[in-house]
């Protein structure tokens, strides 16, 4: 049965198109044709061109299977080659498949994507979808869909640096030579995709996807320079550019999903997350040494997997940060170097005499831990002493605030976390990885700094007599406190305390003088600082600032 002809002219398809570069036309058309369902029920052919539509049925989403409805649609495909590329118009579902079918392609290929943003995302942005490539956490969202005048302003390097850009809607450059390209453009650049909310004849149509081919063929020769602002945001590596791993971070394990890891796979999470390996990585390869055993990635389909001894390889929890400005994470590359801007609250203090690698007092049950706060030369103990003046109250346990809160005089409310060193030494190196645990504990604690959430929680100690001083001066019970936490107003200051002595004041300020430029000590102080940033930022915009003590020596 012959398949009627198509009468172009009767065609008025939105502009939305997938932009390829290859010589396979034959095998693109006839991948199309036959890889939908439906019938097809118009066709047109000529030397560089196929279109046709497909007609099919289904049962409405309402219907159940016995409902007697069926749902028509008529679905147009347009495939347009010009030269070496090759334009393709099509719907939703066809779109997928064809994605599918182009990653198992050599003959034909996506229009680059560093192209697709140097032409498309440079004018005024109006949306901008994200996707995360960090840890799913409760405090950052998994992605993000922006939508104004120019959201390209409102990026944050600290803020958005681990998400990438999924899709982007911007204005296309005012020029003579664009007669139909106007207003405002959308791309997805992984997909090669392009769209314009509007509706063209066929004739306007193919003359719209020549402007584009033209305009991207420019951009192309010009360098394809990636968008400013697009350098905040993460963006997919090779693993050939991947070299010299410097860091490993292990994320939280509740943040998978329930049944996610074994109980053993947990407890091995917790205990590296405690106890942060070593990690060498190599000047000319992705391949790193984790804690005496060699890590090798490997591509695995699209994505890439760690080859190794470790169970907590195959996990999605780790991240690892190499000196190229790459980061592996969630079975990809990334290129995502940490921002270098200090982190300014940095406090520095006297350690002596105290045990930096000890957090709390000896003890054999939580009672004890605030019973014996005061008695000892952990870091706990060091509070108690440094915080001698106004209301201090211990938190530590189950369901806690954070390990101290302090109110002075002035009314200030400190919500201090307290984490140890991981070496006493006086070169101990800096480790971001120190830091990850009590950082992220300290931001996603920010939800109590609501003064009727924070009293609720506070009058609820999680023992049975909590540690309690004023001015230095052990008391019973946290009435007192309270009271203070009663008649503070809105305008009060309030700060984040995060106690951690593993960074020295002495390496600190060697890293960051001249000696210290090039270094893998000062690329894991960059991630630390940007660290430190953004958790800094989530608390200022709940009105509270961030402040880290660190160690003098």
């Amino acid at each position: 049965m012959n398949t009627p002809g198509l009468p172009l002219s009767a065609v008025r398809p939105y502009f939305s198109v997938i932009v390829l570069e290859g010589e396979d036309f034959a095998g693109l058309t006839g991948f199309l044709l036959n890889s939908g369902r439906g019938e097809v029920v118009a066709r047109h052919e000529a030397e560089d061109l196929v279109a046709f539509v497909r007609r099919r049925e289904d049962p409405p989403t309402w219907a159940g299977p016995d409902a007697g409805f069926v749902d028509v649609t008529h679905q147009l495909t347009i495939v347009v080659r010009r030269g070496g590329f090759v334009v393709v118009c099509t719907d939703k579902p066809s779109q997928e498949r064809l994605q599918t079918w182009l990653d198992r392609q050599s003959s034909l290929r996506r229009y680059p994507s560093e192209v697709l943003e140097s032409a498309l995302i440079r004018g005024e942005v109006k949306n901008l979808w994200l996707r995360g490539i960090h840890r799913r956490t409760s405090v950052k969202a998994d992605g993000k869909v922006l939508s104004g005048s120019s959201v390209e302003q409102t990026l944050s390097p600290h803020e958005d640096g681990s998400y990438v850009a999924g899709s982007a809607r911007a204005a296309l450059p005012s020029r003579p030579d664009l007669l139909l390209l106007r207003g405002n453009a959308g791309t997805t650049p992984r997909n090669a995709l392009v769209w314009l909310s509007q509706r063209a004849d066929f004739e306007t149509f193919t003359a719209m996807a020549a402007e584009l081919l033209d305009l991207l063929e420019e951009a192309r020769a010009q360098g394809a320079e990636r968008p400013d602002f697009l350098t905040m945001l993460a963006s997919p590596a090779d693993i050939d550019e991947v070299r010299d791993a410097f860091e490993v971070i292990v994320e939280d394990p509740d943040t998978l999903p329930p049944g996610s890891l074994s109980d053993e796979l947990r407890e091995l999470a917790l205990s590296v997350r405690d106890n942060p390996p070593t990690v060498t990585g190599f000047p000319d390869s992705a391949v790193f040494v984790l804690d005496g055993a060699e890590v090798t990635p490997e591509p695995a389909g699209d994505k890439v997997r760690l080859d190794g001894e470790s169970p907590i390889l195959d996990t999605d929890l780790l991240t690892v940060y190499y000196q190229s400005g790459h980061s592996y994470s969630r079975g990809r590359f990334w290129q995502a170097r940490a921002p270098e801007y200090p982190f300014r609250n940095w406090r520095f203090e006297d350690f002596q005499g105290w045990d930096i690698r000890r957090e709390k007092p000896r003890a054999d049950s939580p009672q004890q831990i605030h019973d014996r706060i005061g008695s000892d030369n952990s870091l706990f103990d060091w509070v108690a002493r440094h915080y001698d003046h106004g209301w201090l109250i211990c938190d530590d346990g189950p369901g806690e605030v954070a390990d101290f809160l302090h109110i002075s005089a002035g009314r200030t409310l400190s919500l201090i976390h307290v984490k140890s060193a991981k070496s006493q030494s006086r070169i101990r190196d800096v480790s971001a990885a120190a830091y990850e645990v009590v950082v992220s504990q300290a931001v996603k604690n920010l939800i109590y700094v609501s003064r009727g959430h924070l009293r609720q929680q506070l009058s609820r100690p999680p023992v049975r007599s909590p540690a309690s001083w004023i001015d230095g001066g052990r008391v019973r019970g946290r009435r007192d406190f309270l009271r203070q936490l009663d008649a503070r107003v809105a305008t009060d200051d309030m700060r984040v305390v995060i106690l951690q002595p593993h960074v020295s004041q002495r390496t600190y300020d060697q890293l960051r003088g001249p000696a210290g430029r090039g270094s893998p000590e000062l690329m894991r102080l960059h991630l630390l600082e940007s660290m430190l940033n953004s958790a800094r930022q989530s608390a200022t915009g709940l009105n509270a600032d961030l402040e880290v003590i660190a160690s003098k020596a």
